[in-house]
């Protein structure tokens, strides 16, 4: 025994396409506001700084690609030795 029960309130009808746009729009230029805010609160590196952690990280990119280039080396020589010709 199932009873229908029709929905208390109406269902809302779909937004209207202009209101969509102008709220998109309000949202977007408060985030862009609140974005600006935010930017002037970072404190930058000075110049030198930025600099040197720049060239840690490209040595340590760099490092780590050669790491990586010889391990696969050696997996690629040892699969072909044990596997292929072996």
């Amino acid at each position: 025994m199932t009873q229908e029960t029709s929905h208390p309130l109406p269902l809302p009808e779909a937004p209207q396409e202009p209101q969509k746009k102008t709220f998109f729009l309000i949202r977007f230029f408060a985030y862009v506001k609140d974005s600006i805010k935010e930017f002037k609160k970072v404190v930058w590196l000075k110049r030198p700084d930025a600099i040197r952690m720049t060239m840690f990280v490209v040595v340590f990119v760099a490092i780590a690609a050669v790491f990586i280039y010889a391990v696969d080396m050696i997996i690629s020589y040892l699969f072909n030795a044990i596997l292929v010709k072996g």
